[in-house]
């Protein structure tokens, strides 16, 4: 075995023999891995582990798109709502370029004006998300 890692004399015989010994030692090294692998893969653990990933992760995007798309809008058409609930938020302090009559309508344009505000809305929306997980 040690004859197979040991190096040879650069000529065409010793290179060869070198490749084609070290292709077997190669060879056996990669089945001996991938064996491994497939030992741990095929576990009942891991497959549960997998299996329940998936099911969380369509489980996720049904919750989220149950209360983004039918939860919460009908609680945006309440009259003391004019808009949807995550860009509801409160102004702290207002920006360089305010307009008392208009104001902010999307929390991206108080932020772009460089007003801190308290986003409430989007902390309503996120907690409902999380009740139903």
């Amino acid at each position: 075995m040690s004859n197979r890692l040991a190096p040879h004399r650069w000529n065409s015989e010793g290179v060869r023999a070198h490749l084609l010994n070290g292709g077997d030692f190669v060879s056996t090294k990669v089945q001996s891995l991938w064996g491994g692998f497939a030992q741990f893969a095929l576990r009942d653990n891991v497959l549960e582990v997998a299996v329940g990933l998936i099911v969380a992760t369509a489980f996720t995007k049904l919750v989220n798109s149950l209360v983004s798309d039918i939860i919460l809008p009908p609680i945006s058409m309440l009259p003391c709502m004019d808009r949807n609930l995550d860009e509801k938020f409160l102004i702290l302090k207002k920006g360089h370029e305010f307009n008392e009559t208009l104001g902010y309508h999307t929390r991206k344009q108080a932020l772009e004006d460089g007003a801190l505000i308290w986003t409430y809305g989007y902390v309503v929306q996120a907690s409902w998300n999380s009740k139903g997980r």
